[in-house]
């Protein structure tokens, strides 16, 4: 009897000792925002091009987050995030983070694999990621936890796809602290390009990128709204924006890897 019971207290220690071992110390903080910049600052250049690369044949920094990311996220764990601002810069860097691993993973095999219509329905909706313990795809992410609850259309300018045509990749990561003004950085950013606006005033034509054209509720709806909109950063041709009538174009979306190969 007394060998029984020592057995019993033994196992019952052990178990214990394993559970207390077993807690996943990704669900002690909300991710490590500052070793997702680490990657940035090695392999992000200034104009936003990536060095795959770099992060294929390196992949702790990368992989340690994108493991935190699997473990917690605002909607897991909401207390880790303190409000708003925390939540937004988790799906932010989560969804960046997750296109950098992923496109990382094939390359270059995969080199021109979002130039098709096939490609890009892979990349962005078949493929899963463990997000907060739950498999999610980036076109679920980018709909359900960051456009529909923030209503927010700058994040459209920070949110990237890999691609040629999609805004540079910032070196610096979102935090709570710097969300905000590092969405207006991003959109001042972005139009200040000249692939990104066009005028004509003599044919009373105006050229936006696409992400304006398939995202437009996001925008106010309207072209009215949507010029409105566009004015705010450019402060040149605001007063012109917002008189009169414009058509609007839009340019072909560049879906070429925003790669580069030192």
């Amino acid at each position: 009897m007394r060998t029984s019971s020592f057995l019993y207290l033994a196992a019952f220690s052990i178990v214990v000792s394993q559970l207390g071992a077993e807690k996943p110390a990704g669900n002690t903080g909300p991710p490590d925002v500052a070793r997702y910049e680490s990657v940035l600052e090695k392999y992000v250049r200034d104009d936003g091009r990536v060095n795959y690369d770099g992060i294929r044949n390196h992949p702790t920094d990368l992989s340690a987050f994108v493991a935190q990311i699997a473990a917690v996220s605002p909607d897991s764990a909401p207390g880790l995030f303190k409000n708003r601002e925390a939540q937004l810069a988790y799906w932010l860097n989560a969804y960046n983070a997750l296109v950098l691993q992923s496109f990382a993973a094939d390359y270059p095999k995969k080199r021109d694999r979002l130039t098709g219509l096939v490609g890009r329905a892979s990349f962005f909706y078949r493929l899963k990621h463990k997000v907060g313990g739950k498999d999610r795809s980036l076109g679920d992410m980018e709909d359900n936890s960051i456009r529909k609850p923030y209503r927010e259309p700058r994040i459209h300018f920070a949110l990237v796809c890999a691609s040629a045509s999609c805004p540079w990749l910032s070196r610096t990561a979102y935090t709570a602290e710097n969300v905000d003004s590092h969405l207006e950085a991003d959109a001042n950013r972005y139009f200040a390009q000249a692939r990104n606006f066009h005028m004509d005033e003599n044919k009373r034509e105006v050229t936006l990128p696409s992400i304006l054209e398939w995202f437009k509720d996001d925008f106010g709806g309207t072209p009215e709204k949507v010029l409105a909109f566009v004015a705010k950063y450019r402060k040149e041709e605001s007063a012109k924006l917002t008189k009169g009538a414009w058509r609007i174009k839009y340019f072909d979306y560049d879906w070429s890897p925003n790669d580069f190969r030192p």
